[in-house]
C-alpha cells in the first residue's frame, strides 16, 4: 500500500522527529499521542497535496481525517477518486 508507506515515511522523517519512533501502526492515534501538532498537520497536508496530486479543502481538515494513518489513506483515496471523476 504505497499511500500508507509514503505517509508513514514523512511522518517519521519530518513530523515525529525526536520522538524516538521507528514505525507507526495503521490505527495508532497520532493526535492523542501528540505525534501530529498544528504545524505538523500543515506540513502533512502540503506533502499529501504535492505527492498525491490532490487538494484538501478546509472542511476536510478535521481530527477524524488525520487521527491515524488509515484515516489519512482513506482521505487521500477519496480525493483521488473525486478528482478522477
Amino acid at each position: 500500500m504505497r499511500i500508507l508507506e509514503e505517509l508513514e515515511k514523512v511522518l517519521l522523517a519530518e513530523i515525529a522527529v525526536g520522538l524516538g519512533k521507528t514505525s507507526l501502526e495503521p490505527d495508532e492515534d497520532l493526535l492523542e499521542q501528540g505525534i501530529i501538532d498544528s504545524l505538523g498537520l500543515m506540513k502533512l497536508i502540503a506533502f499529501m497535496e504535492k505527492t498525491f496530486d490532490i487538494k484538501i479543502i478546509d472542511e476536510e481538515i478535521i481530527p477524524e481525517n488525520f487521527q491515524c494513518l488509515n484515516s489519512m489513506v482513506k482521505l487521500v483515496e477519496q480525493q483521488m477518486q473525486n478528482q478522477a471523476v
